[in-house]
């Protein structure tokens, strides 16, 4: 199992602002995330533009690899991490502040408890959502090597959605409980960072 941090998002919604360089207490959130990877899977890779990669490699957090499908979203670092490791992957999000080790050992046993599976995503109470009360999380999640070949084509056909790519998949799922989604918060908006203690240097 290899952990890998996806760091190449445009931040559109945080108007182009370098999530990787969000800070909580001081400490640079993407090093944090970078340790509980390598403590609960042994290692832990970044998926980057080709722009961050020095920047990045200087961090020293692990390997950094080049988006194969730049511009594709978060599927395309999905088919980069596991074509590039050749191993099952735990995929986190890089803006993921609150995130605490318990969880991701959860999600970690819950995937090595389950038959063989595509994928083990985590899924979060959410009752604006009217016709399924959960919403998935495919980038706080387990993606096995057999994923690689499907997220290929989708790549290939255009079909970018992680949660629909998921549930193509018929990816298994873990509920968790509200206190538990809680650490699955991220950052979208300016208007966050100050509310939710964040910075960004």
């Amino acid at each position: 199992m290899t952990g890998a941090i996806l760091a190449g998002g445009r931040s559109r919604r945080m108007e182009g602002l370098d999530k990787t360089r969000l800070r909580l207490g001081g400490v640079r959130v993407l090093e944090r995330l970078a340790g509980l990877l390598r403590d609960a899977c042994g290692s832990c890779v970044l998926v980057a533009r080709e722009e961050q990669l020095g920047e990045l490699e200087a961090l020293d957090l692990g390997d950094v690899y080049g988006d194969l499908f730049p511009e594709r979203g978060p599927l395309g670092g999905l088919y980069t991490v596991l074509q590039e490791t050749g191993d099952d992957v735990f995929l986190l999000a890089c803006d993921l502040p609150f995130l605490e080790a318990p969880l991701l050992e959860k999600i970690l046993l819950a995937y090595r408890s389950a038959p063989k599976t595509f994928a083990m995503l985590p899924r979060s109470p959410d009752p604006s959502l009217a016709d399924d009360p959960w919403r998935m999380e495919p980038l706080c999640a387990v993606w096995s090597q057999m994923a690689k070949r499907p997220a290929y084509l989708a790549l290939e056909s255009q079909e970018l959605s992680m949660t629909a790519f998921a549930r193509s998949l018929n990816a298994r799922t873990l509920d968790l409980l509200p206190e538990e989604a809680l650490h699955l918060r991220n950052i979208n908006h300016l208007n966050e960072l100050e509310k939710e203690g964040l910075s960004i240097s």
